[in-house]
């Protein structure tokens, strides 16, 4: 009975053994379950089996007490393999969570690179739309500043030719003011000539009037010739030489120079008239013939009177404050 007990036992230990062996594996949790087990089990060998071999043959109560013991470690031996399928089911669910969660990590990992990809392409785009942004800034820049280029271009063309046509308007004025000034100069001096001619004349008559009032007699063709042909060519009826009638309207006037001049002439036509025969006045036609001489006693208040307006005459013309009129007279005259 002893030796199938101990057989028993022997037998029992090298299934453990076994059993033991069969749950290895590659993985961590196994190794550290194996290494304490083989641990515990070596153990337990050295505290059985050794005592048996070497007190094999002690008595029963020894016996029952190893077998008490090897009960003891039978059940421990089950709960120790119970324990050792919960940590393989735990090894393999680890590992299964392990795959889960590399697939996840690997899936996340995939995502992020996917992410990152797509973010490059953004920040690509991005940058692409940015850089065409700039580039259209910049095309745009250009192109205002080749407008302001141009605007300021065209400004300084527009003030360089504006001042041009000033500078050429201040010439044409300039050359303008300095011909109407040549022109009034020339007015002025034709003026002031042609009044010294006519004073002139009137000194020239007066004289030649007051050398007849020294005579007795005189022929009519002295007093035509000195006195009463002067006055009609220069003064009162030569349509072309007389002042009266080539200055402007005097014709008109009944007053001021014309007035003077109507009157000169009308004086002079009353001394003309006393040189015909029988005083006859002229009325046209063949003039009337002349006397062979006149006594200027018959004449000489004819000689005052055509002096004195005359003389009306002289002062009006050498008025400074009639100046530019008398001017105005004479360039339209020169003018026609």
């Amino acid at each position: 009975m002893n030796k199938k007990r101990k057989m028993f036992t022997i037998c029992v230990v090298f299934v453990i053994i076994i059993s033991c062996k069969n749950y290895t594996s590659g993985e961590d949790v196994k190794k550290s379950l194996e290494q304490d087990l083989k641990g515990k089990v070596k153990g337990f060998l050295y505290k059985i089996l050794d005592p048996v071999k070497d007190k094999i043959t002690s008595s029963g109560s020894k016996v029952d007490e190893v077998a008490k013991k090897l009960q003891e470690e039978e059940d421990k031996v089950k709960y120790i393999e119970e324990v050792n399928e919960q940590a393989v089911d735990l090894g393999e669910e680890r590992e299964e969570n392990k795959e889960k969660n590399e697939k996840v990590i690997n899936a996340e990992e995939k995502e992020e690179k996917n992410k990152e990809e797509s973010n490059k392409v953004v920040d690509l785009g991005e940058k692409e739309t940015e850089v065409k942004k700039e580039t259209k800034e910049d095309e745009d820049k250009e192109k205002i500043e080749e407008q302001k280029q141009k605007e300021k271009k065209a400004q300084e063309r527009k003030q360089r030719q504006e001042k041009k046509a000033q500078e050429r308007k201040q010439r044409q004025e300039k050359k303008a003011q300095e011909r109407k000034q040549r022109q009034e100069q020339q007015e002025k001096r034709r003026a002031e000539s042609k009044i010294k001619t006519l004073t002139d004349k009137i000194d020239r008559v007066n004289g030649n009037i007051d050398n007849i009032e020294r005579q007795t007699s005189v022929k009519p063709k002295a007093v035509i010739d000195k006195i009463t042909g002067p006055v009609y060519d220069y003064f009162t009826d030569d349509d072309k030489k007389a002042i009266y009638k080539t200055w402007g309207d005097l014709e008109e006037e009944n007053k001021g120079l014309g007035k003077l001049l109507k009157e000169l002439s009308d004086t002079r036509h009353k001394l003309r008239t006393k040189l015909n025969v029988d005083n006859k006045p002229y009325t046209g036609g063949k003039e009337p013939d002349l006397k062979e001489n006149v006594n200027v006693i018959e004449i000489k208040s004819n000689l005052e009177e055509l002096k004195l307006k005359l003389e009306g005459v002289k002062s009006y013309l050498e008025d400074r404050s009639k100046f530019n009129e008398i001017k105005g007279y004479i360039t339209d005259s020169y003018d026609d």
